[in-house]
């Protein structure tokens, strides 16, 4: 059998029962599933609605309807995670996590009163190992019935091996699911904010729709609409045209690469040609300079004959000047006198001047002190006036004083303060009803057994306040309860010995029927004349309280009267500590004040004295002028006549010192010229050019114009700038160089003295290497140009199919992409057009959608989000307003409610459809909860439309009275392993339906199963 055999075999039937088998901690009871309603999933934990598991029991719900959220294309591995875990349920020691389980899902006609002969069977195997899922089906009710949790865990192993695989020899897993059992309908869409299948989309109900942005909403409606398979499918076409672009793009690249290693290779032939014709410009630039060498040598050594005579004369000349100047100097002599009176005139300024540099720093520094401590006085007596004329000691007792009423004041805040917290806790204590009975009464509630305080379930008039509570008095501690919840709430009291239980007749509308009780007490009693009192049974009640002591207003009045007078006294309180505080700054501001006085009466004694001192200061500056203007005239005349007498000696130094350096720098330039001599060798020169020095001059007269003034440097430099052109071309970094070149090379690299000569020596043997490694060259050169011609083509060709591979990719993704964008415009019109239709039909003045088609993304790793905006009319003929715009919170919540159910309506094919919703109207305000969820349960049963919900705790409320089938899912206990059998309630009509589809699920089956 092939396995395209078997397609949409569940057709037009709808789930009316699931059964989950070692899924979670969920017990194994069917339950039914009534189509076309909104169906609550509540839960009841050990603490609360967490940890019963409903997000495993809708994750379920839409893994066995094919939500592609599973990514069932992939193996639906997240499956596993639906399994039982000893681990998470803390039941290591006692149970082993289940390495496989059931989703049993139970599909019948709609409409059929007995679901019997169109029921369908399908089972899901989950597996933690690969295949993570299979699937099979059978006709008929097919499903474990066994009286206990482990009798039907055991029987479903051998129902699943009874069923036979439907796909030949195989089963069909989870690829195969959605095609097999709903062929090309979609059948679930799902909000989902579980761990068990968490989801990276925006739920619409499980935040305020204007906190989402329109690329979110976009997001939202494209999962509930199928929408983001095909955008998924669009971006792995553009990861395609990418993947094309990139291979064309590296084909490219590499035609560029090796174009640039082409080019390299061609230049380098290149340039070994350019190399060839430069080599006989660098041999006859050489020659040149040996002619210039050959001729300037001998020019040289006839000049530096004609220069050697020169110096002797001068040098003549100049020692005869010396012989002068030495008698000169002989005349002008040494004056000891002179020397003595300016050192003698140079010591009587420096003692005069320096007491007179002393005693102006003293008068600078003492000038200084005045003024900072008069600025120091001034600060402190204007602050001292904060005193006003108290002494240090008497502000330091009267500040003494202030703390310690402040200390008293603080205490006395304290104590009110304790005093209105005790009062506001008696408060609240009264007002939650817990003043009274407490503990009896939270009992009795979590029992489930209507009680109420005596006190607060009798009410006495203010005319016979006398006589009833003196007889009530003794009863203030009692709970009423009704006769018939008597026995159950005195078993329930148990534990609390010394309670009081009063049985009434009754209850009416919430009210206790205490008559028969009341009657007993009053022919029991005797009223006492005299002041107020009662007798009952022997015993006297004295009466006349100040307050009622029944009804549990008359308590919180009084509560809330002690906290009047509490704040009272923590005001009178506050205000003393205020007026203690301000006095305590002011004791403290005229401490300091008192303290600044004195130390300004120090200050000003210290003015005083420094004033007398610069007074004296002074007067003996005064008397030491004359004699430093004394000191000052002497010193200057003798530096003077000190000064002339050196000025003429160091005057014919000089001379004689310029006249001996003349004769050093003759002495210099001889030498230089012998040695230039004795260097030039004449001969060697010769011997290079290979001829006589008029056929150099001859040589040198034949040049052009331009090149005759050059001299050896100048054809050395020409000779080298052609030979290193030559080098440059040939060889380039990384290239092969002869062994002979290398050497040379390094020779006249080498660094240190000498360097050029070296280059000289070696030009010829380089040049010589050079013109060798040339002629070898040739050959290959020719060969290499042939060979690139060739892989041009080649390297051409390639690059030309990449980029017709990619042109085909990128027509494909626009073809695609156009398409798309098509399908998203007419899902998204569908959507607005059926969000309007709702939104008129209940209650609303129109809806729809703005949206405008994006670019896609360059990035082919980004999806291509769209945005929508959600608008609607607030009145009737207004403009379409969007929704983030401020407005109602329950016409908010409402048409979000509405723009699910469009969602899901336009995903529809015309097929019985599933809307399944985590934590339904969390978000919702508790005044628009019960229409939110009537909404639902509205659109559900007009629209075929089968919805989901699970519910937290503050939500059961609102739900349970508007949804047409109700499931809590149970679970008292953490040492329970797994949930006790579920409650389920029909609603309405829909109550009879439920009970008999329950009644049929858990009847007998078909021994004989249809193959």
């Amino acid at each position: 059998m092939r396995t395209d055999d078997h397609l949409d075999v569940v057709g037009d039937r709808v789930a009316i029962g699931i059964q989950l088998i070692g899924v979670s901690r969920l017990s194994t009871h069917p339950v039914p599933l009534l189509p076309g309603c909104l169906i609550t999933v509540a839960g009841q934990g050990p603490k609360d609605s967490n940890g019963a598991g409903k997000s495993s029991f809708i994750a379920a719900l839409t893994l066995l309807h094919g939500d592609e959220q599973w990514r069932l294309a992939s193996g639906a591995r997240e499956s596993a995670d639906l399994l039982f875990s000893a681990e998470i349920a803390a039941q290591e020691r006692e149970y082993a996590s289940a390495d496989h389980g059931y989703v049993i899902g139970v599909f019948a006609s709609r409409d059929a009163v007995d679901p019997g002969p169109s029921a369908l069977t399908v089972w899901l195997r989950i597996s933690r190992e690969t295949p993570h899922l299979l699937v099979r089906w059978t006709d008929g009710l097919h499903v474990p019935m066994g009286a206990s949790e482990a009798s039907r865990e055991r029987e479903a192993d051998a129902l699943w091996a009874a069923l036979p695989p439907r796909a030949g020899r195989r089963d069909y897993n989870a690829r195969d699911l959605s095609r097999v059992l709903f062929g090309e309908h979609i059948r679930c869409v799902s909000f989902l904010s579980t761990s068990v299948r968490p989801s990276a989309t925006a739920n619409l109900l499980a935040q305020p729709l204007n906190e989402l942005k329109p690329d979110r909403i976009f997001s939202a409606v494209a999962a509930l609409t199928g929408l983001d398979h095909e955008i998924a499918d669009e971006q792995r076409h553009r990861n395609t045209e990418h993947a094309e672009l990139e291979k064309a793009a590296d084909a490219e690249r590499k035609l560029v690469e090796w174009e640039e290693q082409a080019h390299h290779i061609e230049s380098a032939i290149a340039r070994r040609e350019r190399a060839r014709d430069l080599a006989g410009s660098a041999q006859e630039r050489w020659r040149s300079r040996a002619a210039v060498l050959v001729s300037r040598a001998a020019d040289e050594l006839e000049a530096i004959e004609d220069d050697l005579e020169r110096i002797a004369a001068d040098d003549g000349a100049h020692r005869e000047r010396l012989s002068a100047i030495a008698e000169e100097l002989h005349v002008l002599g040494d004056d000891v006198a002179l020397r003595d009176r300016l050192r003698r005139a140079e010591e009587a300024f420096a003692a005069v001047d320096g007491d007179h540099q002393a005693l102006r720093d003293r008068r600078r520094a003492l000038t200084g002190s005045l003024e900072r401590l008069g600025r120091e006085a001034d600060e402190l007596e204007a602050t001292a006036r904060d005193a006003d004329g108290r002494s240090e000691s008497v502000a330091s007792d009267e500040h003494a004083a202030a703390v310690e009423k402040r200390t008293a004041a603080i205490g006395a805040r304290a104590i009110a303060s304790s005093g209105l917290a005790a009062a506001s806790g008696a408060l609240a204590t009264a007002e939650a009803g817990d003043d009274v009975a407490a503990e009896q009464l939270a009992a009795l509630r979590r029992a489930g057994i209507s009680a109420a305080a005596l006190v607060d379930a009798v009410t006495v008039a203010e005319t016979e306040r006398g006589t009833w509570e003196p007889l009530v008095w003794p009863y203030r501690e009692a709970v009423v309860v009704e006769a018939g919840d008597l026995a159950a709430a005195t078993a329930t009291l148990a534990g609390l010995p010394g309670s009081i239980l009063v049985s009434a007749g009754g209850a009416v509308a919430g009210e206790f029927d205490l008559s028969a009780f009341l009657a007993g007490l009053r022919a029991e009693a005797t009223v006492l004349t005299g002041p107020a009192a009662v007798t009952s049974g022997g015993v006297t009640v004295v009466g006349g309280f100040g307050a009622p002591i029944t009804g549990r207003a008359a308590r919180i009045s009084r509560a809330a009267d002690a906290v009047a007078s509490a704040t009272a006294q923590l005001d009178t309180a506050d205000a003393e500590l205020a007026e203690a505080e301000r006095r305590l700054a002011v004791a403290e501001r005229r401490v300091v004040a008192a303290r600044a006085a004195v130390t300004a009466a120090s200050r000003r004694n210290k003015i005083r004295a420094h004033r007398r001192e610069l007074d004296e200061v002074a007067d003996r500056e005064d008397a030491l002028a004359s004699r430093l203007t004394a000191a000052r005239h002497e010193y200057d005349l003798a530096r003077l006549a000190e000064t002339g007498r050196q000025q003429q000696a160091e005057a014919l130094l000089g001379n004689r010192r310029r006249v001996e350096d003349g004769r050093e720098e003759l002495r210099v330039e001889r030498d230089r010229l012998e040695t230039r001599r004795r260097i030039i060798d004449l001969d060697a020169l010769l011997k290079e050019w290979g001829n006589t020095v008029e056929a150099a001059q001859n040589h040198l007269a034949d040049l052009p114009d331009d090149e005759q003034l050059f001299d050896s440097d100048d054809w050395w430099r020409a000779a080298e700038s052609v030979l290193a052109e030559i080098l440059a071309l040939c060889f380039r970094a990384g290239d092969p160089v002869p062994a002979q070149v290398t050497a040379l090379g390094e020779e006249r690299a080498a660094p240190g003295r000498g360097q050029a000569d070296r280059q000289k020596q070696t030009f010829g043997a380089l040049l010589a290497a050079v013109r060798d490694h040339l002629t070898l060259k040739a050959h290959e050169d020719a060969h290499q140009r042939a060979r690139l011609a060739d892989e041009r083509v080649e390297k051409r060709r390639a690059r030309d199919a990449a980029s017709l591979g990619h042109e085909e990719a990128a027509k494909a993704a626009a073809a695609v992409r156009a398409s798309l964008a098509r399908a998203i415009t007419a899902r998204l019109n569908a959507v607005g057009a059926k969000f309007d239709d709702l939104d008129r039909a209940y209650g609303g003045y129109g809806a729809g959608l703005r949206f405008v088609e994006p670019e896609p993304p360059a990035d082919p790793t980004k999806r291509w989000n769209w945005e929508v905006t959600p608008v609607w009319r607030r009145a009737e003929g207004n403009v379409m307003v969007a929704y983030d715009r401020r407005g109602n919170t329950a016409q908010m919540d409402e048409k979000a409610v509405k723009l699910v159910c469009a969602a899901a309506l336009a995903s529809g094919t015309g097929r019985p459809l599933l809307l399944v919703l985590d934590e339904l109207g969390r978000n919702l305000g508790k005044q628009h909860r019960r229409e939110a969820v009537a909404l639902f349960e509205r659109i559900g049963a007009d629209s075929g439309i089968t919805v989901v919900g699970a519910l937290q705790d503050d939500m059961e409320r609102y739900a349970i009275d508007a949804c047409g089938e109700y499931v809590k899912l149970r679970r008292t206990s953490d040492a329970m392993a797994y949930n006790q059998a579920p409650v389920i309630h029909g609603f309405d009509t829909r109550a009879e339906r439920v009970a008999l589809l329950g009644e049929w699920l858990s009847g007998s089956y078909a021994a004989a199963l249809p193959v």
